[in-house]
């Protein structure tokens, strides 16, 4: 693929969860915020301008958060790749990246958060496939 794929973004979407590595952040739960990239082609849509032909933004998110506050995990790792796989399956999107943080999380050190980035393509796609480099 010569040119670059376009991309559908959302930024900034908030959720309380109860992911964590102690007892007391499961039982408590925290804040987390993620922000998604996801790689499609947005020619069709935009040509007949015709939602049925994208992604929704809004399902998007909604689908992160549904995800998000499912089933608990212990590692945002973990959280991370099962948030990845179930972005994946939406129509059309070629490949995902991720980015998911606990805000203020339980640490000697303060920190306003920490998190994980992961970026996952289907497998008929390589990373190099997917965004054209």
């Amino acid at each position: 693929m010569n040119a670059k794929p376009d991309r559908i973004f959302v930024e900034g979407i908030e959720f309380y969860a109860y992911h964590g590595v102690s007892a007391e952040e499961q039982r408590l739960g925290h804040r987390f915020t993620a922000d998604v990239s996801l790689w499609l082609d947005l020619r069709p849509a935009a040509l007949d301008d015709d939602l049925g032909k994208t992604v929704d933004y809004g399902l998007v998110a909604q689908t992160l958060v549904d995800e998000a506050c499912r089933t608990p995990c212990r590692l945002v790792e973990t959280l991370a790749e099962r948030l990845a796989q179930r972005l994946l399956a939406l129509s059309g999107c070629t490949r995902v990246r991720l980015r998911v943080a606990k805000l203020n999380p339980p640490m000697p050190t303060p920190a306003r958060l920490a998190g994980v980035e992961i970026e996952r393509c289907r497998p008929a796609y390589g990373v190099g496939d997917a965004d054209g480099s």
